[in-house]
């Protein structure tokens, strides 16, 4: 019987507390799959997967106790709550390879967690491969779920999913790949292949991508660290960021495989402050348009202006702000990259269309579906894997010519102070 641990947060990474629980074998999960739309879930877990060892990984999971159910209807008459993690791994999910499959529960006491409920079980998988990991985490006494696909890469033997991050104080497992100014962290990385680390630190990018009909090759020229340096290693290192910018921790002289951390400011994920308002503009603006907004001294009244000139009222221009940034953070924290999510070209589709209606994944695409609740319109956007020099991989769009159409009636709507929406 495999073992899986529930980590209860705030926890000690070495003092691993066993959950009361049980393991089945699991069902074939017919749940539909609703991704990067909170409002449609009430459980938002977090996953994470680390290889522990040549033939078998760590998946962790986070979930908000306050999204859980705890009640006394248990043999111990104390507050409890009962979460199951299902999970399938397919070695080919187009051809419905399966790996292995299994499902956990978990009990857990109320007044042994705080904000958050952190655990994980150990998934069997192979050095050299590469798997689709299906995974759904249901809270037994509500019965609500939320299902997920990872890629589990076994193959890039420097890749993120090779190193465990420990957030600092209290080494909670972090699920975040952005870390704020000073912030203090421990990597961990298990028979690392030298005794010195090398950190080289890139300048942030500001790289935007194309609108979804432009076939035009846009430059992606990497650029030397602005730095590099080396520091001793024995498998376990405390550091905090410094500026911002990407971070990549590395052996050797290959700089573009490891892990990549980035620090985008104290306030990223969150859009509060003018100067963090404007740069998604780009989306709605001309370039002229742009350049304009972004001379004037007082930020503040630019971002005021631009919003109320569009909604034409203040109560329709709060209402447009609300939703627009409400995407710009969520993309922030659904897309991660070496790029602020919101600079993706998931990002990109996200802020303007919003939440799509339906997800499909395989290994190597994810498919975004949109579907008009008052029309039979029906339109999808295709992002396929690609590689990300620092990141390891990301999804890049299949533009078409099609979709400029559609493009330029989304942008229109938003200038002309409405949510645009199928």
């Amino acid at each position: 019987m495999k073992r899986a641990h529930l980590l209860l947060y705030p926890f000690s990474f070495l003092l691993l507390f066993t959950s009361c629980l049980q393991f089945r074998t699991a069902v074939k999960s017919d749940r539909p799959l609703v991704l990067y739309n909170p409002g449609k879930l009430i459980l938002h877990p977090q996953f994470s997967v680390y290889h522990s060892g040549d033939q078998e990984s760590m998946l962790f999971f986070k979930v908000m106790a306050s999204e859980v159910i705890f009640n006394q209807a248990n043999p111990e008459v104390k507050d409890q709550a009962r979460v199951k993690l299902y999970y399938t791994l397919y070695s080919s999910y187009e051809n419905r390879e399966i790996a292995a499959m299994d499902t956990a529960s978990f009990t857990i006491s109320r007044e042994s967690v705080e904000d958050a409920i952190i655990a994980s079980v150990k998934i069997p998988t192979e050095r050299g491969k590469t798997y689709l990991l299906d995974v759904t985490l249901e809270d037994d006494i509500r019965k609500s779920a939320a299902r997920d696909f990872l890629l589990v890469d076994r193959v890039t033997e420097e890749g993120r999913q090779n190193w465990l991050l420990l957030n600092q104080p209290g080494n909670h497992v972090a699920f975040e790949s952005f870390y704020y100014p000073g912030e203090t962290f421990r990597i961990i990385r298990e028979n690392p292949p030298s005794d010195r680390i090398f950190v080289s630190v890139y300048a942030p990018r500001n790289l935007l991508p194309l609108p979804p009909f432009s076939l035009t090759d846009q430059p992606d020229n990497v650029p030397l660290p602005d730095s590099t340096f080396a520091q001793a290693y024995s498998g376990q290192l405390q550091y905090k960021l410094g500026g911002e910018g990407i971070y990549v921790f590395h052996f050797g002289n290959d700089r573009s495989h490891g892990l990549c951390l980035t620090q985008f400011g104290e306030r990223y994920p969150q859009i509060t402050q003018p100067e963090d308002m404007l740069p998604p503009l780009q989306y709605l603006t001309t370039r002229e348009e742009y350049q304009k907004l972004i001379s004037v001294k007082d930020l503040k009244k630019s971002v005021d202006d631009y919003w109320l000139g569009a909604g034409k009222t203040y109560a329709n221009a709060r209402d447009l702000i609300r939703v627009f940034y409400n995407r710009v953070v969520f993309a922030n924290l659904y897309f991660p990259s070496s790029r602020q999510g919101w600079k993706t070209d998931r990002g990109m589709i996200y802020v303007i269309f919003g939440p799509p209606t339906q997800v499909k994944r395989t290994e190597t695409r994810e498919t975004w579906t949109y579907e008009s609740t008052t029309t039979e319109q029906k339109i999808e956007f295709e992002f396929n894997l690609t590689q990300d020099y620092w990141w390891g991989y990301d999804f890049t769009l299949r533009r078409s010519e099609e979709y400029r159409s559609l493009w330029n009636t989304a942008v229109t709507t938003w200038r002309r102070g409405k949510i645009f929406s199928l």
